[in-house]
């Protein structure tokens, strides 16, 4: 081939890859995706890996859960292939300075979202609503919230239910590990009374203890969204419109029996994501 045929054969083959590229999310009926992210050819997400069923390791060490299978839908509309995602599994506490440290390019790791939050990132719409829940030991007397008077209570180090607990439960003490498992051990262990997290995570927890069990009442009435950070207005466009398209092609009522097997915990996970909540967010 002749040099300048050549040379005119790679930019039109350049040109044609990175329109496929960009054309992806507009192919899926979407706002663009920010031209930064398609630069790097892969979504950057916190996930968490602790957490099921919205998000744990395997057997092999590679995260799964309900909110990495979004994660990877979403890159799927973003690159046209759900590969094109770099999971980074988060603590609660390190969600937020990762994302303003540039390490990732959005959470989407049980994020809840709420005024103090919205001071320091932005937020998409949610797409779950739901509460939280105490775990305790089952010979506990504790049948309802109001029993935790003077009781400690883990709570994994960020988590949103500390305010709730403080200004609802007299004398109540708050025990902060890093990770859901430390506060499991730590209840299991008898040096707490109880674990707090959100309500899917604990139901779904307490069918693997059988020396566990759930207070129902619920508290702290939360709506998980993903966290962007300050001021970016094109993505965060994209991803409200990739979480419309997910629910109405009915993506979670398919992806969410994969990773719950409980029909109780199974019924109330899809009723947080289906369904309104009993009360608006907070703004």
């Amino acid at each position: 081939m002749l040099p300048k045929l050549q040379h005119l054969s790679k930019t039109l083959l350049t040109a044609v890859a990175g329109c496929l590229i960009a054309g992806a999310a507009q192919a899926q009926d979407l706002p663009p995706v920010p031209q930064d992210i398609l630069s790097k050819g892969v979504l950057r997400v916190g996930v968490k890996c602790d957490s099921p069923p919205f998000g744990s390791l395997d057997p092999s060490g590679k995260p799964v859960g309900i909110e990495v299978s979004m994660a990877r839908r979403i890159a799927e509309f973003a690159f046209g292939s759900p590969d094109k995602v770099d999971l980074q599994c988060v603590t609660s506490e390190a969600r937020i300075p990762s994302l303003n440290g540039q390490k990732i390019d959005i959470i989407l790791a049980t994020l809840g979202k709420f005024p103090e939050r919205q001071k320091v990132i932005d937020f998409t719409e949610y797409y779950m609503w739901g509460t939280s829940n105490v775990m305790v030991p089952k010979g506990s007397p504790a049948t309802k919230l109001a029993e935790l008077k003077d009781k400690n209570i883990c709570i994994v180090k960020g988590g949103s239910q500390a305010k709730w607990l403080n200004e609802n439960i007299p004398g109540i003490k708050l025990t902060q590990l890093n990770t859901t498992s430390d506060c499991i051990q730590a209840l299991r262990q008898g040096r707490v009374d109880g674990f707090v997290g959100d309500g899917g995570l604990v139901w779904s927890l307490s069918s693997n203890y059988p020396e566990l069990r759930v207070i129902e009442e619920g508290l702290d009435l939360g709506f998980n969204a993903i966290g962007l950070r300050k001021g970016e207005k094109e993505l965060q466009a994209f991803l409200d419109a990739a979480l419309i398209k997910m629910k109405k092609e009915g993506y979670y009522e398919k992806i969410i029996p994969e990773f719950v097997n409980n029909p109780v915990v199974l019924r109330e996970t899809l009723k947080s994501f289906q369904t309104q909540p009993p009360a608006p967010p907070r703004t």
